[in-house]
C-alpha cells in the first residue's frame, strides 16, 4: 500500500514539475540588470548566471577583458547581443548553456566575391511607449523585399534582409498603435528596441539601439485609419481578418507587378501577400492578395482581401472581399462581398453581397444581397434580397424583393413588387405587380396593375383582366345566380372574376317530366357597364345533361346569352335576355330521352359524325346576389 501511495505522489510531483517547467520564461527573455560600471567578462557572466540560471561555456576566450556595461531589466538576448558586439565572440544557446565562440579574423575581400552570398539578420523588441510592456503580434516588415515577421509573446522579432541593401527601411505596425518607420544605414547585425505609441497618446517615438547604426525614426500622422467594410454575405471575412495579424496591423497597401504563388504563404510576396495588390497574379494551387489590378489565374483558389479587375479565373473558387470589375470565372463558386461590374460565371454558385451590374450566370444559383441590373441566369435559381432591373431566368425558381423587367422561371417566380412580366411553368407570386403574370398553373398577387393568364388566378384587386379557368378577385366580381330558362331548367351558378371577364360554375335540375334531369357546366361571361346601374351581359356556357337511369353519354348543351342587367345595389341584381342554344348528343333525336325533355322549335336539326345537333332560340331570367 505504501509503495502505491509513494508512486502516485512521485507521479503527481513530476506532473507539477513538468507544468511549471513548461510555463517557465525562456532563458533569452529573462530580465538582466547590471549597474553602470566597467567589468571583466568573467564578472559579467557570473552576474548574468545568478539572475537567469544560464551557464556560460567557452574555451580560448579572454574573459578578463574589461568592458563598460549598464543594463536595466533588459532581456538576456539584448544583453548577449550587446556584449558579443563589444567583444570578439559569437554565442548560441543550447538548453541552459550559453556556448561562446571566438570570432574568426576577417578575411580580405576578393574582387570577385559575391555580394549576395547571404542575408543579414535584424532582431529586437517592440514595446509599448506608455508602460514598456511587450506588444505581441506586431507586424515588422520591409516593403521593398516583402519580408516580414510577427513579434512573439515577449515582443521579440527576427527579420532577415539582403546584405546588399544600402539603406533599409523597417516598418512597424500594430492595431491601435501609431505606425512607425525606422531607417537603418548599417549592414551589420542590429538589435533594436522600438517603442510604439498608442493612438490615444501624444505623438512620440523612442528607438533604442544597442549599436550606433540607426539613422532616424519617422512616425506617420495620427490620421483616422481606414476601416475595412466587412461583407454582409457571411462572417467569413471578419473571421479571416481577426486571425490575420498583418491584415489587422498594416494599413499600408503594398504593390507588385507580377506575383507567383504555390499556396499561401509560399509566394513571391511571402507573408505580406494579404497586404499586396498585384497587377498580374499566377497561383499554381492557391494564392492570396489585397487585390488584383489586371489579371489573376488560379489552379484551385484565388483569395483576395480587396478589389479585383479585370480578369479573374479559378479552377474552383474565387473569393473577393471587395468589388469585382470585368470578367470573373470559377469552376465552382464565385463569392464577392461587394459589387460586381461585368460578367460573372460559376459552375455552381455566384454569391454577392453588393450590387451586380450586367451578366451573372451560374450552373445552380445566383445569390445577391443587393441590387441586380442586367441579366441573371441560374440553372436552378436566382435569389435577390433587393431589386432586379433586367431579366431573371431560372431553371426552377426566381426570387427578387423588387423586380423591374422580366422573371422567367421553369417552376416559380416570386417578388414583393414586380414591374414587368412574370412567366412561370407553375406558379407566379407577388405582392404588387404592374404588368402581366403568365403561368401554367397559378398566379397569386395582392394588387395587379395589369392582367393575369393562368389556370387559376388569385388577387385582392386587379385593374386589368384575369384570364383562366378560375379567377378569384377579393375586391372584384363574385355573384351567386339563380336562373330559369325556356325549358324550366333551374340553375344555381357561381360567377367570379371581374366585370369585364369572369368564370361561371353551373349546377342545375329540371323536375318536370318525371325523373330529374341534371346539369353541370362551366362558362365565361362579361358585364359591360352601360351607365348608372345598367349593364350588358354576354355569357357563353356549356352544360352536360344526364338522367339518373341513363348512361353517362355525351349530351352537351351550349348557350350564348345576351341580356340586360339592372343592379339594385351592391348585393342584388336582375338580368334577362335571349339565348342561342346548341344541343349535341351521341343519341339521335328519335331515341334520345333527354331531347324529349327539352324539345323546342328548332332553327336547325342535323346529324354529323353520328352526333345529333339541335339549334334553337330561347331565353333566361336570372336573379343575382352578393
Amino acid at each position: 500500500m505504501y509503495t502505491i501511495i509513494r508512486f502516485f505522489c512521485v507521479a503527481f510531483l513530476c506532473c507539477i514539475t513538468a507544468f511549471h517547467s513548461g510555463a517557465q520564461t525562456p532563458y533569452l527573455e529573462k530580465d538582466v540588470t547590471i549597474r553602470s560600471g566597467t567589468y571583466a567578462y568573467e564578472d559579467l557572466f557570473r552576474q548574468i548566471s545568478n539572475q537567469t540560471g544560464v551557464v556560460f561555456s567557452y574555451t580560448g576566450f579572454d574573459d578578463q577583458h574589461r568592458v563598460s556595461a549598464r543594463f536595466e531589466k533588459q532581456p538576456l538576448r539584448i544583453v548577449l547581443n550587446t556584449l558579443s558586439g563589444n567583444g570578439n565572440f559569437t554565442y548560441k544557446l543550447k538548453g541552459k548553456y550559453v556556448i561562446l565562440s571566438t570570432k574568426p579574423a576577417p578575411k580580405p575581400k576578393s574582387e570577385h566575391a559575391s555580394a549576395n552570398s547571404s542575408n543579414l539578420v535584424l532582431n529586437g523588441y517592440i514595446l509599448n511607449a506608455e508602460d514598456s510592456s511587450e506588444i505581441e503580434e506586431s507586424s515588422v516588415y520591409i516593403r521593398q523585399s516583402k519580408q516580414s515577421a510577427l513579434t512573439n509573446e515577449y515582443g521579440y522579432f527576427n527579420l532577415s534582409f539582403p546584405k546588399t541593401t544600402d539603406v533599409l527601411s523597417i516598418s512597424v505596425a500594430k492595431e491601435d498603435f501609431k505606425d512607425t518607420t525606422v531607417v537603418i544605414v548599417s549592414k551589420q547585425q542590429n538589435t533594436l528596441v522600438i517603442y510604439l505609441q498608442p493612438k490615444s497618446a501624444p505623438v512620440s517615438v523612442t528607438v533604442d539601439s544597442l549599436r550606433l547604426t540607426l539613422s532616424i525614426d519617422s512616425v506617420k500622422p495620427s490620421e483616422t485609419p481606414v476601416k475595412d467594410t466587412l461583407p454582409a454575405v457571411n462572417p467569413f471575412w471578419k473571421r479571416f481578418r481577426d486571425r490575420s495579424a498583418n491584415l489587422r496591423n498594416i494599413t499600408d497597401t503594398l504593390f507588385t507587378k507580377v506575383s507567383f504563388s504555390l499556396f499561401p504563404p509560399v509566394s513571391t510576396n511571402r507573408l505580406l501577400s494579404v497586404n499586396t495588390v498585384n497587377k498580374f497574379s499566377f497561383n499554381l494551387l492557391a494564392g492570396s492578395s489585397k487585390g488584383i489590378d489586371i489579371f489573376e489565374l488560379g489552379g484551385l483558389v484565388n483569395f483576395d482581401y480587396g478589389n479585383v479587375k479585370y480578369v479573374q479565373i479559378a479552377g474552383l473558387t474565387n473569393l473577393v472581399s471587395g468589388t469585382s470589375t470585368g470578367v470573373q470565372v470559377a469552376g465552382l463558386v464565385n463569392t464577392v462581398a461587394k459589387d460586381v461590374n461585368g460578367v460573372q460565371v460559376a459552375g455552381l454558385v455566384n454569391i454577392d453581397g453588393g450590387k451586380v451590374n450586367y451578366v451573372q450566370v451560374a450552373g445552380i444559383a445566383n445569390l445577391v444581397k443587393d441590387t441586380v441590373k442586367g441579366v441573371q441566369i441560374g440553372g436552378i435559381a436566382n435569389l435577390n434580397t433587393s431589386y432586379t432591373r433586367g431579366v431573371q431566368i431560372g431553371g426552377i425558381y426566381n426570387r427578387s424583393k423588387n423586380a423591374f423587367g422580366a422573371q422567367i422561371g421553369g417552376i416559380a417566380n416570386m417578388g414583393d413588387t414586380v414591374n414587368g412580366i412574370q412567366i412561370a411553368g407553375l406558379v407566379n407570386s407577388s405582392h404588387v405587380i404592374s404588368g402581366f403574370q403568365l403561368s401554367g398553373l397559378i398566379n397569386i398577387a395582392k394588387k395587379v396593375n395589369g392582367s393575369q393568364l393562368g389556370f387559376l388566378n388569385i388577387a385582392d384587386s386587379i385593374s386589368g383582366i384575369p384570364i383562366g379557368f378560375l379567377s378569384f378577385v377579393k375586391n372584384g366580381y363574385h355573384k351567386v345566380e339563380l336562373a330559369c330558362d325556356e325549358n324550366l331548367f333551374g340553375t344555381l351558378s357561381f360567377r367570379t372574376g371581374v366585370d369585364k371577364f369572369h368564370n361561371i360554375l353551373i349546377g342545375g335540375i329540371q323536375l318536370s317530366g318525371g325523373q330529374p334531369l341534371w346539369t353541370l357546366g362551366y362558362g365565361v361571361g362579361s358585364a359591360i357597364h352601360l351607365g348608372k346601374k345598367w349593364y350588358l351581359d354576354l355569357d357563353l356556357t356549356a352544360q352536360q345533361l344526364y338522367l339518373n337511369n341513363s348512361d353517362l353519354t355525351y349530351n352537351m348543351l351550349t348557350k350564348s346569352f345576351v341580356g340586360i342587367e339592372y343592379r339594385f345595389g351592391k348585393n342584388f341584381s336582375i338580368a334577362a335576355g335571349p339565348t342561342l342554344n346548341w344541343y349535341a348528343s351521341e343519341n339521335n333525336s328519335e331515341n334520345d330521352p333527354i331531347w324529349s325533355r327539352i324539345r323546342q322549335k328548332t332553327v336547325s336539326n342535323s346529324v354529323n359524325s353520328g352526333f345529333a345537333n339541335q339549334l334553337w332560340i330561347g331565353g333566361k331570367l336570372a336573379l343575382r346576389f352578393f
